[in-house]
């Protein structure tokens, strides 16, 4: 606690995590998945609320990556800084941290033979510890490579249930 204003300071640190994983099917597929078909493949324990309707990202620059919980409520995850299909998608803002920080997540799509290799790098600043660094990589891994990849090359829909 800090004696002079009685408040307890707050965690501040960074964290990158850095992942790549190998999609049979192209870029073009690949990004149509990430962008156009989110709901298919992201589902819960990666959202705010089991109520989602939708999550949706706006794959433009100025769009949004959000969950829709209709009404005009939700949760804005982050805004799409670049968009170059099928290559590279930026993402900025919090991606569902609690807490004051900032956020960076960069998607880049590179063809190799009949594959896509999707490098991801999210990196972070602000309220954040280990075990959000811990949390976030397992949670990619999750989401890239045990639901976007199964999606992507045999259609398999784990995201949200409607």
């Amino acid at each position: 606690m800090n004696t002079q204003t009685g408040k307890t300071p707050m965690p501040v640190g960074a964290f990158r995590v850095e992942q790549e994983v190998t999609i049979q099917g192209s870029p073009a597929r690949v990004f149509d998945a990430l962008t156009k078909e989110v709901s298919a493949w992201w589902g819960m324990p990666h959202m705010y609320s089991e109520e989602a309707r939708d999550i949706i990202l706006e794959p433009n620059v100025g769009g949004r990556l959000f969950e829709d919980w209709g009404n005009g409520e939700g949760v804005l995850y982050a805004t799409v800084t670049i968009a170059r299909r099928p290559e590279w998608l930026r993402l900025t803002g919090p991606i569902g941290i609690r807490g004051a920080v900032a956020g960076v997540v960069d998607i880049m799509l590179e063809p190799k033979g009949q594959a896509t290799v999707v490098r991801l790098s999210h990196r972070v600043v602000g309220e954040v510890t280990g075990e959000t660094e811990a949390s976030y990589d397992r949670g990619w891994k999750s989401l890239l490579g045990e639901r976007l990849k199964p999606f992507v090359e045999r259609g398999e829909r784990t995201g949200l249930k409607r």
